[in-house]
């Protein structure tokens, strides 16, 4: 039975599906698929698909044989998703939401509800804040002084101890992107790491400017370490934040390079970004340069810890929408990238093939086609925007692999 698309969409576990490239495929019996005698493939099989696993389905062109090439289908498995949040604590989140709470306090109970969605269960959240403070001069601490005129460099001033220090200044943060790389809640999966992210939240007091330019290179940076890390997952970026850059780049067009470097970038990292307060128009930039069209914008607003709930739920929808996961073969077997093939069948129609570009470049503006996420070598099969589109509409599709037929290129 064909499971309806909205199953994949709030699915957070992938298949494991594993099966041997050997042998390609053999033409269909006189009459074609499903004619008088049972279709065969050599590909071997086995899957731990609910309901599911592979069965025969003919796809790809003629073997050359006289009919149709007979590949091993099964139902293609959104990719398990991993969602890093890099979160603005400037001074300005103290501001009213117009709910009655702070934006501050309104994220907090947003991720507070998010978090303990039952449909969330399985998917990774980390956390990280920003701007976080300047770290110490390397060897201030050691540069020993009588008086500040001893001191020299970023060391200017001369402790009672007789070390010489980096003055401290409160309205300044690091600008630096390795300060903002790493995870004060590590991405782990929730719920289990839900409790963690709120205790983080909870310990953290805004006050600080808005370094968005290193924090955002930062969370891509780490996004992409951990995505390298899993190969089996789909890291993604999520960019909260109450306002633009006020300190360190605060050029427009360097963030939009940062996101679209991101996106660009091997592995590829979309960034959505949300914006909690009003007038946030110029965050879509960022949005759209990091692959998610556009940001999503909470106004001040007495439903403002609603609209932020509906956009994380809407950031775990749009992640994973039209990404799946090439499965894995069992240990000695290869998959040959060139014998994969994806069908889509919509609700009550006839299954159709989609045919392979080279890349998400190459997608034609209308009409069907699919790309792999990497050339060496692939580990997921992405749908092109019109198909992925049409695919999202039809809430009966069915997206399945074939594999062991040769690919259909457009």
């Amino acid at each position: 039975m064909s499971l309806p698309r909205s199953a994949f969409f709030l699915g957070t576990a992938a298949a494991l599906i594993w099966f041997s490239t050997t042998g390609a495929c053999t033409a269909a019996p006189s009459g074609g698929f499903g004619g008088s005698g049972p279709a065969t493939s050599s590909v071997s099989s086995a899957s731990s698909d609910v309901g599911g696993g592979f069965t025969t389905s003919s796809a790809g062109d003629s073997t050359g044989t006289g009919g149709a090439c007979v590949g091993t289908s099964a139902k293609a498995a959104l990719s398990p998703l991993d969602i890093f949040v890099m979160l603005d604590q400037s001074g300005s989140m103290l501001q009213d939401a117009g709910n009655s709470l702070s934006r501050w306090k309104t994220i907090q109970s947003a991720l507070a509800a998010f978090v303990k969605q039952p449909s969330t269960g399985g998917i990774g959240m980390g956390l990280q804040f920003f701007g976080l403070p300047q770290p110490a001069v390397p060897g201030c601490s050691a540069h020993p002084c009588m008086q500040d005129s001893d001191c020299v460099g970023g060391c200017t001033v001369c402790l009672p101890q007789g070390l010489c220090q980096a003055p401290y200044n409160p309205d300044i943060d690091s600008c630096d992107a390795i300060d903002y790389a790493w995870a004060e809640i590590p991405i782990q999966p929730l719920p289990g790491v839900g409790s963690a992210i709120l205790a983080s939240i909870a310990a953290h007091a805004p006050g600080t400017n808005t370094p968005t330019a290193p924090a955002l290179q930062g969370a891509i940076d780490h996004a992409t370490a951990w995505q390298k890390a899993h190969p089996d997952r789909l890291t993604v970026v999520a960019f909260a934040t109450d306002g633009l850059p006020s300190e360190c780049d605060i050029d427009p067009v360097h963030l939009n390079a940062i996101a679209a470097a991101g996106l660009a970038g091997t592995p590829s990292i979309k960034s959505f970004v949300i914006g909690v307060g009003p007038a946030l128009q110029a965050l879509d930039a960022i949005a759209a340069a990091g692959g998610t069209t556009t940001a999503f914008h909470v106004d001040v607003d007495p439903q403002a810890t609603d609209q932020l709930v509906s956009a994380l739920n809407t950031i775990r929808g749009a992640a994973i929408q039209c990404t799946y996961q090439l499965p894995a073969p069992p240990s000695g077997k290869t998959l040959d990238f060139t014998l994969v093939n994806v069908t889509y069948t919509p609700g009550g129609g006839a299954a159709k093939s989609i045919p392979r570009v080279a890349d998400a470049a190459h997608c034609p503006a209308s009409g069907d086609a699919w790309y792999y996420d990497a050339s060496a070598p692939p580990t997921r099969i992405l749908l092109c925007k019109a198909t992925c589109a049409e695919v999202e509409k039809d809430l009966m599709a069915e997206v399945d692999v074939v594999l062991g037929c040769a690919t259909i290129v457009k």
